[in-house]
């Protein structure tokens, strides 16, 4: 039988070292960008009743369950969105309009495993009882903010709108069942199958159109000319407001948007904006969100709502493979006889008040204590003696 004692299970990982110190260092940097927008801070279970991560009766086929002891079905933190607005729903004291921020680890089981994680930190905003043109892109401008905090400036925001689709394809006169096929292939990214899909249900006109909008993507012309081809089509007020929001975005100097309207989130709750933030060379989005004005209706509350979520394990990774925030902080190791622990210890203290990190610790000879400073990235030895302290450099 295997021993597990020292295993963790696939998609866990530790975190040791600069990778931690870069993580929390990225976590307040982010949360200060949220708060100074004005969000409040908001922490919720890391354990749900399963109902909360169900929309319309059916769970998230990536949730961790468990069994509590009155027998009950539980489910380890999946989505914050749907987690706030259960406590929103719960609550008869809230106001109407909140901005809540929030930093949580949150658990998926990936129907393919193919090295995922099962678990990341996820810091993110709603901004709940307010809808327009001027909140979408609010949300979207502190999204690039936030990033532009991280020291991260190679970053594309994809913009897309689920409700653009689902009026484009009444406007088609798709049917519904249709319509599942194709949101289901634009979640797979499986061209291949949504063509064959296309071209065996719809006209070669429509088929055409539909392929080359989820496979192209642009920016102002790009929009302009998808006015011009949808006139007369009510879906057309959907490009115009995206363009709107476009120009909102622009004037505010965020200028690397493209509209992509492959864009399908892992939540399907979205009826409005869509937008995924991918930073260069890393393959996954890093940041995530949309306006989901209907999801609030199934905890009790008719409000509007829009928010984006940062995973922070992936931006983690990408600051650290590029060198981007230094967190580097002096480092001294100090060593005294047990007699003069004491007078180390208030010494110490002074070294501390100045921002420097002092590990007070023992060895059985200085030597000893300059090895280990070298090993583990210590600056200087400070050495206690009854004659005071000598301070000494780690080549």
């Amino acid at each position: 039988m295997k021993n597990y004692k020292l295993h963790i299970s696939d998609g866990f990982k530790d975190l040791y070292g600069k990778e931690i110190l870069v993580k929390k260092e990225l976590e307040n940097r982010v949360l200060e960008s949220f708060k100074s927008f004005g969000y409040e801070l908001i922490q919720t279970p890391g354990l749900e009743y399963v109902d909360v991560y169900s929309l319309d009766g059916h769970q998230k086929p990536d949730l961790y369950n468990l069994i509590n002891r009155q027998g009950e079905v539980l489910a380890l933190s999946n989505d914050m969105t749907s987690s706030i607005a259960r406590f929103v729903g719960s609550s008869n004291t809230l106001p109407n309009k909140l901005k809540f921020c929030y930093s949580n680890s949150v658990y998926r089981y990936p129907r393919l495993y193919q090295g995922k994680n099962h678990e990341f930190l996820q810091a993110g905003v709603e901004l709940i009882g307010e809808d327009g043109v001027a909140q979408d892109a609010s949300i979207i401008y502190l999204a690039y903010r936030t990033l532009k905090c991280c020291n991260v400036n190679s970053f594309t925001i994809n913009i897309g709108s689920s409700k653009f689709l689902d009026v484009l394809f009444d406007d088609l006169k798709i049917s519904s069942e249709l319509k599942d096929e194709i949101y289901d292939c634009i979640e797979n990214k499986d061209y291949v199958t949504l063509r064959q899909v296309l071209e065996s249900s719809t006209n070669s006109d429509a088929s055409s159109f539909l392929i080359d909008l989820m496979m192209r993507g642009g920016k102002l012309k790009f929009i302009e000319g998808l006015i011009n081809k949808l006139n007369g089509y009510k879906s057309q007020e959907e490009v115009i407001y995206l363009k709107k929001l476009y120009m909102y975005l622009r004037e505010l100097d965020v200028d690397n948007i493209i509209f992509d309207f492959s864009i399908y989130p892992y939540a399907r709750y979205y009826t409005g904006i869509v937008f995924n933030v991918y930073i260069d060379n890393v393959l996954k989005q890093v940041i995530s969100g949309g306006r989901c004005d209907n999801l609030f209706k199934e905890f009790g509350k008719d409000l509007k709502n829009i928010g984006f979520g940062i995973n922070l394990d992936l931006l983690n990774d990408y600051v650290i493979n590029n060198n981007l925030i230094d967190i580097k902080k002096e480092k001294y190791l100090t060593i005294q006889p047990d007699e003069l622990f004491v007078k180390a210890t208030i010494n110490n203290e002074g070294f501390r008040k100045e921002g420097i990190y002092v590990n007070q610790s023992s060895f059985k000879s200085l030597d000893e204590a300059m090895k280990y400073a070298k090993e583990n990235g210590y600056d200087k030895v400070i050495e206690y003696t009854s004659n005071g302290f000598d301070i000494k450099e780690v080549a």
